[in-house]
């Protein structure tokens, strides 16, 4: 029973943020949307950043689960955007509330796991010394939140995956060009 009530919780969480800005839901909101007393809705969570943060976690779990393994950078960045299109209103309004840290961590780690598991297929263990190859995983993991953390401020509107690709491209051309950066 106590699942079914998380989950409720959690439906009628994700349809109010569809709806309207996180700063704007209430637990009444949701405690009259699922039919729950504000005692269960208690009992549960904290408070909403605490449902915010579980619900986002369980997501970008299930998100990573699903690509056990990424074979480029682009793939990494299609990720972590599919990450935030999965409901992309609820991602608006939580990225342009006060609660967006809690977002940009979960993002963080959706980046940090997806880049580690980019570097186990695509780096060989004996190329690099573990400590420079966390160097490099925390570099492109800033990278590629830094990318999806921009289409956001500019609100999506451009599709992500050409302008990742141009990046990307634009990346390995300066790479073959030897230049120092």
């Amino acid at each position: 029973m106590s699942k079914l009530t998380q989950k409720a919780i959690k439906q009628s969480f994700i349809k109010l943020l569809d709806k309207k800005p996180i700063d704007r839901i209430t637990v009444k909101d949701i405690t009259d949307d699922c039919g729950i007393s504000r005692n269960t809705f208690y009992y549960h969570y904290t408070d909403i950043p605490t449902l915010l943060e579980e619900l986002l976690t369980e997501n970008a779990e299930e998100l990573i689960q699903s690509y056990p393994s990424i074979a480029s950078l682009e793939e990494c960045l299609n990720v972590g955007a599919q990450f935030i299109l999965q409901n992309r209103r609820a991602a608006m309004h939580i990225y342009n509330s006060t609660h967006r840290y809690i977002y940009e961590k979960c993002l963080m780690k959706v980046c940090r796991r997806v880049i580690s598991s980019y570097f186990d297929v695509a780096v060989p263990n004996d190329l690099l010394a573990d400590e420079d190859r966390d160097i490099l995983i925390d570099y492109y993991k800033c990278f590629t939140f830094g990318c999806i953390a921009d289409w956001c401020d500019n609100g999506m509107k451009d599709d992500y995956s050409i302008t990742f690709k141009r990046l990307l491209d634009i990346r390995r051309r300066l790479n073959n060009m030897d230049l120092e950066y």
